[in-house]
């Protein structure tokens, strides 16, 4: 176990709800204008107003809630390379860099680069790692490896039993969500951002087809450059715009133990997981298994989805308050009166009792957990795409509206994409090429299908 460091908040009752994500106080004026708007207080909003903030472009950011109080404040917390495409690997691999320098830069996220171990039970469980390592060689972390089960024993040597074996990647490691997001913001308000929670935006200002401003709940801002990081929400947005962005959320239930001794870092497999919290605690979940909201864009979509889905460990259809709340929401609505954020704004998810499972899983294994007991449990949407990529960059149909989203692992990739989007909206290169992450690739593939 870590020696607790840092003691992390409790959870706060808002008229929102029970929220996880630190207390933020944010501005309480809107500017009449911005060189750029950002729709989304989660990690990526965050972080590219940080980056622009940083190269003194005038930005807001405007939150229908709090910030970081959905996806982000409700991850997990490893930061992994686990299964990841190689696409994808210039993106982690730079977030890994930026993670570690903000720790120094802007102040405590929770951090630890202390690696993450994938255990195996079996020769199968062995293979699969395996082969997803022959396939890695060109971008995983310098020694990612695989462990024999003597190495694990060794990694691990309080664990009750013997595994046969793992994969251990030791440049892995771990945020703390309720603290980071709200870490980032701060930063960037110091840099000169403007971050205004409370305040949905209901739509874009639209002249002879490109962006002059945006409509929100308390005001008018004329902008000719708007970004979309607004995460499960942006289907919904878009869609009113006349956009199609291909993208569903799912829900993956967590919890966190109280202060009590453990293993090393973070790891686990298939149904159990921990990670090691700066506090003394363990957050604890699963590797594999969500749930889908059975709203109308999950039942429309879901058979799109469900080849990626198999690999997450399958999904069950939930029929929770999401798809309750989901049927009284607009799909098409007038920017300059009420919108569907202002009626829903953070979504509820779904508490499944995956904590305490996973606490038993985990003390069988390690018995020095076996008097823990599970002090909090939450649910977190995680926002997919058919090919598990994120999306970024502009929308061509709409000059000088941009998008990131899609990013079922943005702890994991949030300060590079956050970096990469205040560049590319700036007009400088991006750190990694954006093109393989467009919006249009999607309809790309859809014409090639139907050519073929």
């Amino acid at each position: 176990m870590s020696a607790p460091i840092l003691p992390l908040p409790a959870p706060r009752q808002t008229p929102y709800g029970l929220l996880r994500g630190a207390a933020f106080v944010g501005d309480q004026d809107l500017p009449a204008q911005s060189e750029v708007v950002i729709i989304g207080g989660g990690i990526l909003g965050a972080a590219t107003a940080y980056y622009l903030a940083l190269r003194k472009i005038p930005v807001v950011l405007c939150e229908k809630a709090e910030i970081a109080c959905e996806s982000s404040s409700r991850a997990f917390g490893w930061i992994t390379e686990m299964e990841l495409q190689a696409s994808i690997a210039p993106i982690l691999n730079q977030s890994k860099a930026l993670w570690a320098g903000l720790q120094s830069e802007i102040g405590e996220t929770g951090y630890r680069q202390h690696g993450i171990l994938h255990l195996a039970d079996t020769e199968e469980d062995l293979a699969l790692h395996q082969a997803w390592l022959d396939g890695a060689r060109d971008f995983a972390g310098a020694g990612t490896r695989m462990l024999t089960s003597q190495e694990v024993a060794e990694r691990l040597p309080t664990a009750s039993r013997r595994f046969a074996g793992g994969l251990l990647s030791p440049t892995d490691g771990s945020i703390e969500p309720i603290i980071a997001t709200a870490k980032v913001a701060e930063a960037a308000r110091r840099a000169g951002a403007r971050i205004v929670t409370d305040c949905a935006v209901r739509g874009l200002d639209l002249a002879a087809g490109r962006v002059t401003g945006v409509f929100t709940e308390k005001g008018y801002i004329k902008t000719s450059t708007v970004l979309c990081a607004a995460n499960s929400w942006s289907r919904l947005f878009c869609g009113n715009l006349g956009v199609d962005v291909p993208q569903l959320y799912v829900i993956m239930s967590m919890g966190r133990t109280s202060v009590t001794p453990g293993p090393i870092g973070s790891g686990g497999q298939h149904l159990w997981a921990w990670r090691s919290q700066i506090d003394g605690g363990y957050s604890l979940g699963g590797v594999t298994g969500v749930r889908a909201p059975a709203t109308r864009d999950g039942v429309k979509l879901y058979k799109r989805f469900a080849p990626l889905m198999k690999m997450m460990g399958g999904a069950k259809f939930d029929f929770g308050r999401d798809a309750w709340n989901d049927l009284r929401l607009a799909r098409r609505w007038d920017p300059r009166k009420t919108s569907p954020f202002e009626m829903l704004r953070v979504l509820s998810g779904v508490t499944a009792p995956v904590a305490q499972g996973s606490l038993a899983d985990n003390a069988k294994v390690f018995p020095e957990m076996a008097a823990a007991t599970v002090a909090e449990t939450w649910s977190g949407p995680l926002t997919l795409t058919p090919d598990g990529a994120p999306i970024l960059g502009p929308v061509d149909q709409i000059p000088g509206f941009h998008i990131a989203t899609g990013c079922a692992m943005g702890l994991s990739w949030g300060p590079a994409i956050g970096k990469a989007m205040a560049a590319d909206m700036t007009g400088e290169t991006a750190d990694f090429d954006l093109k393989d992450f467009r919006l249009g690739r999607f309809s790309d593939a859809a014409a090639s299908t139907k050519d073929g």
